[in-house]
């Protein structure tokens, strides 16, 4: 089996303005997101969002081919890749399975959500949770879509060097995956506006008023308030 690495391999050049940032890291983990605009449909993007095995690089598999990549897009599928070799009449059989990430959250043209450590964090003790989430552009202008990756836990790597790494492999997947689409728009999408991730729901404690605030009663007079118990 091949040894498994995130390679700094050169990327396809594609014309779709897109956003790409290490968001935030610290000692804890890191966030990478990629965001683009596509002339597309979300219902032909979801289509192709579940065919991996056409749009992921082999470079970043474990067995050197992504013929056998899948998702299952349903709570609890499988990102999986099925490791598969030829046999004396060089028909391929399957001889092994890797994970990559598991499925929470599946909604069709809307957002799938999987939690996996990919790569070489496998064998870290951290959680990814990716969630491509997708939207009409403004005016019904295509639709913009987003991989948000975001990695906690304890890790033998540096993230000052592996975060970049794993923003440059996601970055390379996305692209591909959008290859098929042309690009919707000229300036490059701002991630504060897109609304299907979770850094963009306000805290609901920031909403109270002091009005709210006053008339939220306290957990520790409703207790002194309440009656004694009866006698048994």
């Amino acid at each position: 089996m091949k040894k498994f690495a995130f390679l700094f391999t050169p990327l396809i050049a594609v014309s779709t303005p897109a956003f790409a940032e290490v968001k935030a890291a610290s000692d804890a983990g890191f966030n990478s997101i990629h965001i683009a605009t596509v002339n597309a449909t979300p219902e032909e993007i979801w289509k192709r969002l579940l065919t991996p095995k056409d749009y992921w690089n082999k470079a970043h598999s474990w067995s050197g081919s992504t013929a056998g990549f899948y998702i299952d897009a349903q709570a609890n599928g499988c990102f999986c890749e099925l490791i598969q070799e030829a046999d004396a009449g060089g028909a391929l059989k399957t001889v092994g399975s890797v994970e990559h990430m598991r499925v929470l959250f599946a909604y069709p043209g809307k957002v799938l959500r999987m939690q996996g450590a990919l790569g070489p964090l496998q064998s870290e003790a951290v959680i990814g949770t990716l969630t491509v989430a997708m939207e009409p552009a403004k005016d019904n202008a295509g639709t913009r879509v987003s991989f948000s990756y975001v990695v906690g836990g304890y890790m033998r790597y540096k993230v000052a060097e592996i975060a970049p790494a794993v923003d440059k492999m996601l970055g390379e997947q996305f692209k591909n995956m959008l290859l098929p689409f042309t690009s919707a728009e000229a300036e490059i999408p701002k991630v504060d506006s897109f609304k299907l991730d979770i850094e963009t729901i306000e805290d609901a404690a920031s909403k109270e008023t002091p009005e709210t605030s006053a008339a939220k009663p306290d957990s520790d007079i409703v207790i002194d308030e309440l009656p004694p118990s009866e006698p048994r």
